[in-house]
């Protein structure tokens, strides 16, 4: 097990193609911990990326795992947390604010590498300072889904986007938009451990990092 600021300075890219021989081989704890970063930055970074969408998991009223994909927004590595933009009425800001405790799951099919990063999750709305400036960020196309006239995920007679008519297959103004600003929130998730799973041919390798107070503890692990 090795203390320090896990991947600071390191430079371990995400590769295009899965680790194999000496390449595999040479793989780090501080490469392991680079990799933590470099998917969700890489989401962050291109809108064509299944990176883009990793899978958040959150806990239920029951305590049953609920899983879905978000889009993921910005990374602030120094902080380690992730943002997304959600609809204030979704299932998932009610479990959040009922218990914080959640996962979020990235997978690269190119370099067959998977993240997984724990932590806890806030949802900000409202006045909030932060969710203001994401919406007033955030694309025409992106505030056009929180028009939505029910809730995410209530029941419908028939196959429906939940549009208002005047907006159904087109972007309103701005102005058109600003009613769905009551319904935007931010969704913010700090993580405090990473779970890197690099897959081979050649053989797995894997590794966990834990920060606290700032300090990372990172370990390899049997895959």
């Amino acid at each position: 097990m090795a203390d320090g600021a896990a991947a600071e300075g390191a430079s371990c890219a995400l590769p295009e193609m899965p680790y194999e021989g000496e390449t595999l081989r040479a793989l780090t704890l501080s490469d392991m911990g680079e990799l933590a970063f470099a998917l969700p930055a890489r989401g962050v970074a291109d809108a064509a990326s299944p990176l883009r969408k990793p899978v958040f998991a959150t806990l239920s009223a029951s305590g049953a795992p609920a899983v879905r994909t978000i889009f993921l927004r910005a990374l602030d590595r120094a902080s380690r947390r992730l943002v997304a933009f959600t609809d204030s009425r979704s299932t998932k800001v009610a479990e959040i604010a009922r218990d914080g405790r959640a996962s979020l799951l990235f997978y690269d099919p190119r370099s067959d590498v998977q993240v997984r990063l724990s932590g806890r999750a806030v949802i900000r709305s409202g006045d909030d300072e932060a969710a203001e400036a994401a919406w007033q960020g955030a694309p025409l196309s992106s505030r056009r889904a929180y028009l939505v006239t029910a809730a995410p995920g209530s029941p419908s007679l028939v196959p429906a986007s939940g549009l208002p008519a005047d907006v159904e297959g087109m972007i309103p103004s701005a102005e058109r938009l600003e009613s769905g600003r009551v319904n935007f929130a931010l969704l913010e998730f700090a993580f405090d451990e990473a779970d890197i799973l690099v897959l081979s041919r050649t053989g797995h390798r894997r590794a966990r990092i834990r920060w606290q107070a700032d300090k990372a503890r990172m370990e390899w692990l049997v895959p």
